[in-house]
């Protein structure tokens, strides 16, 4: 245990053990688990999914699903055993001592309300009705603690960006000023650049009121940054606890450095296979597999993508990846790709024929050949099928399906090819499976009908960070060993860097550099591409990073990115990106 304040902890937690009955015996999910937090102090719990980093936030909070229960040890806020207060007495030490902070901001604030009212409802179960104008000055406050104008108080959650509404989910936290704030994954669907300015708000914040922080993540990057002190959850047990500086520097548990080790590193070594690349699947046409023509898209008065061509001949598997913030344009061109969204101008043409306007059998030749794989896996597939129905369905509805045998065989090759235990992962509904299982089983029913072209869109964003290296070394040995090309939409700079044969760095719809990824990344030139590398969290603690200075400003840096022209660096054979005649600032 570290003994660095002899003041009395915010949040004790002596010997907690939690478990949840199941038909199939107990599941120990918390085994006892020691840990102070004191106030002013942030102490990172750090694990992959499953480790009890969730359960025992929820354990603080008496927030445990059924059948969940605690089974053993102690829980004390303050000088108050949490543990032994009534419901009516936890719901009045949560959000006034203790505040919670989600993952998802969208699913946490209410859709038809604006900002303004969900956050003096905290106030007022707390403190009763009080005067509107009093409750105004109080959001108000609040909302410009965290960096926001005043007027998103009116504002329903829909109209406001990622980043805006995580902070409107820490202005609502802290209302109250708690002695101790929980943030679970408060950045982990962001992109670099908002990633950076909301936990450089939620660390000012928390030092402003004073209060003990617990934040919940699987990104020792990120941690590093962040936190005073780490805890290393594995299976739910604690195999480690120390300064970051002592976790880092000389790191004492495997695990621990299985952790540090999983983080890719723009420069570091490379997580993937030695390369053994395949012949892509022969072509009946000598068109390019895809090819932009001047393809630009609208939505009303904004300019979401700006004009932009190119052509991927497909002869060659490669990975051209496209990266940029939130809101650069990045989904925008996969959903151009894919058919779901028509270009505004221009044409987006596969092998020679218009995406727009093939033919029914056309369009069920392409719906086969170019495949995807979303971010989001839990929404990708029917809550009620069990996974071999989910993966059967495509196969099947393609006429791939000879036979049931036949089906079964490829449905079973397909989880071997990316890691997963046909026999374990099969008979599953989807959320019986863990997040990694998921994102890799989308992977699998992609390839089980042998496309041409793979359209990633954010594909490991939600997955542990030891698990984005698997699945991305996975989907690169594959692109190999069956001849993929892959267009890759990412914001992660560092996994782009490893994996990819060619990069496109977008800007507010604009290319704004592209070229080979150790000439883009591991030395960027355009002012834009530089932010985004400076915004990456690396586990080093001599980087500032996460302190606020003031010579980081995202604004300014956007600023002077919107004058500077675009770079163009090296070329690679089989792409071809034309260079554009020059943007406006």
């Amino acid at each position: 245990m570290l003994d660095q304040n002899t003041d009395k902890p915010v949040l004790t937690l002596r010997d907690l053990s939690i478990e949840f009955p199941t038909s199939q015996g107990i599941v120990k999910a918390v085994t006892a688990l020691s840990l102070d937090i004191h106030k002013g102090r942030r102490v990172g719990f750090i694990g992959e999914s499953g480790s009890g980093k969730t359960t025992t936030a929820l354990a603080v909070m008496q927030m445990l699903a059924e059948p969940g229960r605690v089974a053993g040890g102690s829980v004390v806020l303050g000088d108050t055993n949490v543990l032994a207060l009534d419901e009516e007495q936890m719901r009045r030490t949560r959000l006034s001592r203790i505040a919670y902070i989600p993952q998802g901001a969208m699913n946490s604030l209410n859709p038809v309300m604006r900002v303004e009212p969900q956050m003096w409802d905290g106030i007022i179960a707390h403190e009763g009705k009080l005067d509107r104008a009093e409750l105004k000055r109080r959001s108000d406050a609040a909302l410009e603690s965290v960096g926001l104008p005043v007027h998103t108080g009116s504002l329903y959650p829909h109209e406001l960006a990622g980043g805006m509404k995580q902070r409107v989910c820490i202005a609502m936290g802290i209302i109250l000023n708690p002695e101790l704030i929980i943030a679970d994954e408060p950045t982990s669907a962001l992109d670099v650049v908002t990633q950076r300015q909301v936990m450089q708000t939620l660390k000012d914040i928390q030092s402003q009121i004073g209060s003990g922080l617990m934040l919940i993540g699987h990104d020792m990057g990120l941690m590093a940054q962040t936190v005073d002190e780490l805890a290393v959850l594995k299976n739910g047990e604690l195999v480690e606890h120390g300064t970051v500086k002592q976790i880092l520097e000389a790191p004492k548990h495997p695990y621990t450095q299985d952790l540090i080790s999983s983080v890719p590193l723009v420069g570091g070594e490379s997580f993937l296979n030695p390369d053994r690349r395949a012949d892509a699947p022969k072509r009946g046409s000598s068109e390019p597999l895809l090819r932009f023509a001047n393809v630009t898209k609208q939505y009303g008065p904004v300019t979401a993508l700006h004009p932009m061509s190119f052509s991927l001949q497909g002869d060659t598997p490669q990975i051209i990846s496209i990266v940029g913030q939130s809101g650069s344009g990045k989904s925008t061109m996969g959903s151009i790709m894919l058919g779901f969204n028509p270009p505004s101008t221009g044409r987006v043409l596969y092998e020679g024929q218009d995406v727009q306007t093939m033919s029914a059998a056309q369009s069920l030749d392409f719906r086969k050949n170019v495949q995807a794989v979303f971010q989001d896996p839990y929404a990708c597939f029917n809550p009620f099928y069990r996974v071999n129905h989910a993966l059967k369905f495509p196969f099947k509805r393609f006429g791939l399906a000879q036979s049931e045998a036949y089906t079964q065989k490829a449905t079973e090759e397909a989880c071997d090819a990316v890691g997963l235990d046909p026999d374990l992962v099969l008979p599953r509904y989807p959320h019986q499976l863990s997040g990694g299982q998921r994102q890799r089983l989308i992977v699998a029913r992609a390839l089980m009908l042998s496309p041409k072209l793979l359209i990633a869109d954010e594909p490991v964003s939600m997955v542990d960070a030891s698990l984005r290296a698997s699945i991305l070394s996975n989907i690169y040995d594959l692109k190999d060993k069956y001849g993929i090309s892959i267009l890759y939409i990412t914001h992660d700079l560092a996994t782009a860097y490893h994996v990819s044969d060619y990069v496109i760095v977008l800007f507010k719809g604009h290319v704004v550099e592209a070229g080979p990824p150790k000439e883009v990344i591991g030395a960027p030139e355009h002012p834009y591409t530089k932010l985004l590398i400076d915004s990456i969290p690396w586990p080093d603690l001599d980087r500032a990073w996460g302190d606020g200075r003031d010579d980081w400003d995202p604004t300014t840096l956007e600023a002077e990115a919107e004058r500077a022209p675009t770079v163009y660096r090296g070329d690679v054979p089989g792409f071809d990106l034309v260079r554009s005649q020059g943007r406006s600032a």
